[in-house]
């Protein structure tokens, strides 16, 4: 009876230990550990516009597909030079006016996005928190993209879908891999895969050493799953 008494108390010790232990080392509420996945990705998506810019400083050479340039300058020689060109620069213009609102796009995706269980994602992988954000929101956010850059060609370049259409057409005669006849919907995937590929590897970074995003909370979860 003795021994059963000291076993029972022995457990309630333990538990107690483990409780307490959790409190000292300051163990993050559920909102905390999503506020700070929220904060993660709100960073990192800020980031990630920025390589989106580089990008579209290239111009129009930076977006379309390295193959696609033999198509464009195979129509230049058959006297269509000038609508190559207004093309390429229609491009360019329209990625970059459509790049100033993306933060916007992104911010309302993390803003929707349901993380589930939200400490599994914290002890995920080095980019779990992109790929939850990517996975529910990349439709909805290549859509949003797509309608912003098909109204600024319309409105720039009203003739460019028919330019288009004749680079891509003979193009995907013989390409292996086809490149989509819809221009609005490339130049949106292409914008969309650039940045969720930046997102990750910024939240990379931050995961390596929480404390340089400059946060409490995001310091705290993260501590606090990745040393226990």
């Amino acid at each position: 009876m003795k021994k059963m008494i000291f076993i029972g108390m022995m457990l309630c010790m333990s538990f107690y230990s483990c409780n307490t232990a959790k409190v000292l080392l300051g163990e993050p509420s559920e909102a905390e550990v999503l506020q700070a996945l929220t904060k993660v990705l709100d960073s990192s998506a800020l980031k990630a516009l920025v390589t989106l810019n580089k990008l579209n400083k290239q111009g129009a050479e930076g977006l379309l597909p390295e193959e696609l340039q033999p198509v464009l300058a195979t129509l230049k020689t058959l006297g269509l030079g000038d609508d190559v060109t207004k093309v390429e620069n229609t491009i360019t213009d329209v990625v970059s006016t459509v790049a100033a609102e993306s933060g916007g796009i992104l911010t309302d995706a993390v803003k929707e996005v349901n993380f589930g269980d939200a400490v599994s994602i914290v002890l995920g992988g080095e980019d779990a928190a992109t790929q939850v954000l990517r996975e529910a929101m990349y439709t909805t956010v290549k859509k949003r993209y797509s309608q912003k850059i098909e109204a600024e060609l319309l409105n720039q370049e009203p003739e460019i879908m028919q330019y288009w259409g004749m680079a891509t057409g003979a193009y995907n005669l013989f390409a292996k891999n086809k490149v989509d006849a819809n221009l609005s919907d490339f130049l949106a995937e292409k914008a969309v895969d650039a940045v969720f590929l930046s997102m990750g590897a910024e939240e990379k970074k931050i995961r390596d050493n929480p404390a340089s995003l400059g946060d409490a909370v995001v310091k705290k979860v993260f501590d606090f799953y990745q040393n226990r």
